[in-house]
């Protein structure tokens, strides 16, 4: 189970969604610039964000529950959430996507809607 909580730290709101499909990963955060001199030396730095991490997760969820996520992130996009993955891991942090896609991925009999979505959530750790 996943768990969604937002606005942090006195959560009114939560999201329950199913474990994510496989290959759910993690990066750190950087940023990458490279700078010529005058006489054309190139040197490259790398500034990284105080050892963050940015965290993908895939879902495959019914098409009622992604309306009702949908609704969720217009709500508390940008605001600072809590998430309790499928490990039982708490992160604390933003949600990053921007536009958050859902694509519909095949017809479902038994599932609420009749039809399964796929959705991307990508977050960033808060400092």
């Amino acid at each position: 189970m996943f768990r969604i909580e937002a606005p942090y730290p006195a959560p009114s709101t939560t999201a329950i969604l199913p474990s994510p499909q496989w290959g759910d990963s993690r990066e750190l955060v950087s940023a990458i610039s490279t700078m010529h001199t005058m006489n054309g030396t190139l040197y490259t730095y790398i500034k990284r964000k105080k050892a963050r991490k940015k965290l993908v997760w895939d879902f495959e969820i019914a098409r009622n529950k992604a309306l009702e996520l949908r609704a969720f992130f217009n709500i508390y996009y940008r605001t600072k959430v809590r998430i309790i993955d499928h490990d039982n891991v708490t992160w604390i942090g933003y949600l990053i996507n921007n536009p958050f896609e859902f694509t519909g991925k095949a017809r479902a009999l038994g599932f609420p809607g009749n039809e399964t979505m796929n959705v991307t959530i990508e977050f960033e750790e808060a400092d």
